[in-house]
């Protein structure tokens, strides 16, 4: 079977109001920024001011101001629960009957002004727990539909109210003493690592439990739960198709092949070409991406497709989708961790992690030394803001990190660069979903067209793959924009 590296121009494809309804890019080469693979302590979560912007409230008055340019529901009520520290819960699939993008400008209003305005015409009901907290739920039919509970978010990736907590030295936690914190609530475990997701009804709860922590044993590492970037939405497009997939699927005959893990939202249904190379989705999270186009975790596993077949004209490699996404539009730190830890538990031996976000994250960080320890190849995607700024986990020294380029090698506006960066490889494809075709673009189609890669050169599992690692970067160098 011989496999083959085509050329760059060939890799281009392509919130009491119960029971109320409610109607409806830079020209010099950049400066160099290291990878980093320090151990530190995360910060603490940015100024108030900060946190809440485009939507405000003023506890003193309880009263709402927002300036949301066009969100989608989700992130609004993330957003609204980060600043007013109620519970809010949503119906399952409501976000297809909401407006798709949330646009509201206004100032010093009430619950029962502001609200209508924030929530795309959805009903609500905003009631107090006996606990004294709030809770809103958004429903379409009942408030007891509202069975999805909306994790807060500040705005700046962090989840204020949820700690990641670990040993440093691999002894044994006190699981009742976790639980016996002010407001706490375990709801998650990781073995192969040995930490905790443990939630608080509020940040001012889970920040206190984290100094009290921190005093009781320096052996404990402490971390805020956070949140990746929402992947951009694939564009409509017409008179645009892709060229057809020639690629066969084969069997080893030990029946041995190697594994591709794609950490990302669940994949729809493929075309038959395309599904014969993957797997059964892995559910790391319950639940899946909302219709309307191909999700992201579609469009990353048809580009990684693309990347076997520019490899060879078949292969053994199979893609395994882990589900990390579910129906939210974001994945968190602690989900994308136990993605990993399942599919190096399963036998993947390459990762793709085509997401991301500025912050750092002590405890992904080392789950990814992890399995490259012991021989996995983590490629992951550089970030689409272009500028130099690290991007993780792609700027981890562990990861092969990915940025786009054009059709002739050249850095795209929107790609991050520096010196975390690895290679570049065209960051554009496009996907066909009944009989309408999208275009899909950024690192995100690098990384996962990089692994692809990687799995055609490296069909016979017992390949080492750090040869692989070299020749990648061999092949797809970074051609930094000329100075005047």
């Amino acid at each position: 079977m011989r496999s083959r590296l085509l050329p760059l121009t060939c890799l281009w494809v392509g919130l009491v109001l119960t029971g109320q309804t409610h109607p409806a890019a830079p020209s010099a080469a950049p400066l160099p920024v290291p990878k980093t693979n320090t151990a530190t302590n995360s910060a603490l979560p940015p100024s108030t001011a900060a946190a809440r912007k485009g939507l405000q409230w003023n506890a003193a008055t309880d009263r709402y101001a927002a300036s949301i340019p066009g969100w989608p529901l989700q992130r609004v009520l993330a957003r609204l629960s980060a600043q007013t520290g109620w519970r809010v819960w949503i119906e399952d699939g409501i976000e297809t009957q909401a407006r798709p993008q949330i646009r509201a400008q206004f100032r010093n209003l009430p619950a029962r002004e502001a609200l209508p305005r924030i929530l795309g015409g959805l009903n609500y009901s905003l009631t107090t727990a006996s606990n004294g907290r709030r809770e809103l739920k958004v429903f379409a039919t009942h408030a007891r539909s509202s069975t999805r509970e909306i994790i807060a978010d500040a705005g700046d990736g962090v989840i204020a109210n949820e700690l990641i907590i670990r040993s440093k030295s691999g002894s044994p936690i006190d699981l009742k003493h976790l639980a016996g914190l002010e407001g706490a609530r375990l709801v998650g475990t990781n073995g192969m690592a040995g930490a905790y997701q443990v939630r608080f009804d509020s940040e001012k709860q889970a920040e206190d439990a984290k100094q009290k922590l921190a005093k009781e044993s320096e052996d404990l590492a402490i971390e805020n739960n956070q949140q990746f970037e929402a992947p951009d939405a694939p564009v409509a497009v017409s008179g645009m198709t892709a060229p057809p997939l020639r690629l066969t699927a084969t069997v080893r005959p030990d029946g041995n092949r190697r594994v591709i893990a794609l950490i990302d939202s669940a994949p729809q249904p493929l075309a038959p070409a395309f599904q014969s190379f993957l797997l059964p989705t892995v559910d790391v999270v319950s639940g899946g991406p909302a219709s309307g186009g191909p999700s992201h975790g579609t469009s990353m596993a048809e580009a990684m497709v693309r990347g076997l077949s520019a490899g060879s004209t078949e292969t053994s490699t199979r893609i395994q989708p882990y589900n990390v996404y579910g129906a939210s539009e974001s994945a968190s730190t602690w989900d994308v961790a136990r993605g990993i830890t399942q599919a190096a538990q399963d036998g993947s031996t390459i990762i793709n992690l085509s997401l991301g976000s500025a912050q750092d994250s002590p405890y992904l960080r080392d789950i990814i030394q992890q399995v490259t320890g012991h021989g996995a190849l983590v490629i992951a995607a550089a970030g689409n803001n272009g500028s130099m700024d690290p991007f993780y986990p792609a700027a981890y020294e562990a990861t092969l990190a990915v940025t786009a380029t054009g059709r002739a090698g050249q850095l795209t506006p929107y790609a991050n660069r520096g010196g975390f960066v690895d290679l570049g490889v065209p960051g554009s494809t496009v996907v066909q979903m009944d009989g309408q075709s999208w275009v899909v673009q950024g690192t995100s189609v690098s990384a996962a067209y990089a692994s692809g890669l990687a799995g055609a050169l490296a069909q016979n599992p017992q390949t080492p793959l750090a040869p692989v690692r070299s020749k990648l970067i061999e092949t797809f160098p970074i051609q930094l924009p000329k100075g005047p």
